[in-house]
């Protein structure tokens, strides 16, 4: 038996100590096993950076792999580096990850009202990052907000980026019909929290499938997520206030050389499928690849999909020396 099989009993082992056991340190014991289980089935670790900008970053990266070639993950609004977890393990060995908490989000600190938060700001401190890292060429995928901040990436240094991912991606920005008239209400946006039991609609809005949380875990992000609503707000308005978040008629998109694949779930409920055709459309070197039956967060809801629609795309990249 291996050590990764004993792994995985052992962790549904727990799982099952703490739904049957109802004990309330008991489950938020095994929350957190159960996601140093995943990051260490999918080869990653957790440490923390500090950069000379005063950001004390969180990243998830991968143990090993010196000699293949790096991909920076970047998640969406709301949402850390453990979304791209599920992703990484079906890719473990074949790239070295690196997978940062995006500054107002997960633990990565300050998490501060006074920040801004602007895609070009968080695209700035990305290289930041790294440089600091050592890491000079790289494939780049982000999701949702992180699309728009990988757009920004491409945009700023198109010679350190082997490719481009988009992966339902701001940028364009296409909010569905449904999204904008919840948004229209008050209070309206759904993807921000603000009490734990709030996260299961969150969740409702991103994932047309499961991600493979039970319901307790669940809510113990949320409580996670609501604690840092206010920090959320902040980033909701810098961000929206932002013209890299439409791009659409501005010519930047067309100045992107940049290999790109688009990866969209056809069923996105707050970033609709018509955004594919303005990407593949504008990019001068986009392809693209819907999945059905899949929300707005492929790599965590389709996983194994998703990164077989990047190995292909990646493996077809020729990798200067990085």
């Amino acid at each position: 038996m291996t050590w990764r099989r004993v792994g995985l009993i052992l962790a549904v082992a727990v799982l099952g100590a703490a739904l049957l056991g109802g004990c309330e340190d008991t489950r938020r014991w095994a929350y957190h096993q159960g996601i140093a289980f995943e990051q260490w089935r999918a080869g990653l670790e957790s440490l923390r950076v500090s950069s000379d900008s005063g950001l004390d970053w969180h990243l998830l990266r991968s143990k090993d792999g010196a000699e293949v070639p790096a991909v920076l993950l970047i998640h969406g609004f709301g949402a850390d580096a453990r979304n791209w977890v599920r992703f990484a393990n079906q890719l473990e060995g074949e790239y070295r990850f690196i997978i940062p908490d995006l500054p107002g989000h997960g633990a990565t600190l300050p998490l501060t009202t006074s920040m801004e938060y602007g895609i070009d700001k968080q695209a700035t401190r990305l290289f930041e990052l790294l440089d600091h890292l050592g890491v000079e060429r790289f494939h780049v995928a982000g999701n949702s907000m992180g699309g728009a901040i990988a757009i920004e990436m491409a945009r700023r240094h198109p010679d350190r980026l082997i490719s481009l991912g988009l992966v339902d991606a701001a940028g364009v920005t296409l909010q569905t019909q449904e999204f904008r008239d919840v948004l229209a209400q008050s209070p309206g946006n759904p993807l921000i929290p603000r009490r734990a039991k709030d996260f299961h609609t969150t969740l409702d809005w991103a994932a047309e499938r499961s991600v493979g949380m039970p319901d307790f875990a669940i809510t113990l992000m949320g409580e996670e997520k609501a604690a840092n609503a206010e920090v959320a707000e902040k980033v909701w308005a810098d961000i929206n206030s932002d013209p890299a978040m439409r791009l659409g008629q501005t010519g930047v998109l067309a100045s992107i050389n940049t290999p790109t694949l688009v990866l969209w779930g056809r069923e996105d409920r707050l970033l609709g499928v018509d955004n594919v055709e303005v990407f593949t459309q504008t990019l001068p070197n986009a392809r693209a690849v819907i999945l059905d039956g899949v929300g707005h967060v492929p790599m965590a809801e389709a996983a194994g999909q998703s990164a077989d629609a990047f190995r292909v795309f990646w493996n077809r990249i020729p990798a200067r020396p990085r």
